[in-house]
């Protein structure tokens, strides 16, 4: 079961501004590739930035891990993951630039992180560039942190994916999770302060287990279950503590 809903922030709202967030994700032979993508807030165009890093990545993730299984005899192995998650997030980028040659515009007006994972149900694979997080569970109610926000030198200073250094700060994680990734959750950073601990980055519990309580009682993924989750996002119990564009991508891979 997947779902994911990504809204316009209460402070968008007031500006004017559309939701600059993004999220994309396809699940095939139990394998699912999943983004999430926060377009910069001073970047004109960071809105079809982020659709296209989260959309390029998951479509470019998935050819190259069919390729992987053309020509390796463990296609799932972590070192062809590594490949597959890096690889994905270098044609987001590429495509980026593209883009803004395209429409004539500096690629820095597409601006926008990206955290693209890859879960074969024994191995999860992770590459990020900026901040938004990735949390995992095995179902017990205990989570951890698999992937952290990267955070720049300064306050709310953050990398992007069209950086000219970008793919130098490219985090990537790749785990044997053996069950401890059934449960997913991936965010993107207007969410951090509500559902991560300041101090360390760990997880809230208490946010977590009720909404993945919640997805397990959805029977299909659908486009009622992603409405569903927006709600959830533009209820004022989330609203009330978070008022920048909200993503929310969740995965319970073994109900």
């Amino acid at each position: 079961m997947v779902s994911s809903a990504s809204v316009t922030g209460t402070s968008h709202n007031r500006s004017g501004l559309p939701c600059q967030d993004s999220s994309s994700y396809s699940i095939a032979d139990e394998v699912l590739i999943a983004a999430v993508a926060d377009g910069a807030g001073s970047a004109a165009m960071s809105d079809v930035g982020s659709a296209l890093a989260a959309e390029t990545s998951v479509r470019t993730a998935e050819r190259l891990l069919q390729e992987c299984h053309d020509h390796s005899p463990h296609p799932t192995h972590e070192t062809c993951l590594k490949r597959v998650v890096t690889g994905a997030v270098e044609c987001a980028r590429r495509d980026l630039q593209q883009e803004s040659q395209r429409r004539g515009v500096d690629v820095r007006d597409l601006a926008t992180t990206l955290l693209l994972a890859v879960h074969t149900r024994d191995i999860l694979a992770a590459a990020q560039i900026g901040d938004g997080a990735m949390v995992v569970s095995d179902g017990s109610g205990a989570y951890a942190t698999f992937i952290t926000p990267q955070r720049g030198e300064y306050a709310n200073q953050t990398n992007f994916l069209t950086s000219p250094d970008a793919m130098s700060k490219l985090d990537v994680r790749v785990e044997c999770v053996n069950g401890v990734g059934d449960r997913l959750a991936m965010f993107t950073d207007g969410l951090q302060n509500l559902v991560l601990r300041a101090s360390d980055d760990s997880p809230h519990a208490p946010f977590f287990n009720p909404v993945f309580t919640w997805l397990g009682s959805q029977t299909i993924s659908s486009d009622d279950t992603d409405r569903k989750l927006a709600a959830f996002l533009e209820s004022p119990r989330v609203t009330s503590r978070a008022d920048d564009d909200l993503t929310l991508l969740l995965a319970a891979l073994r109900e």
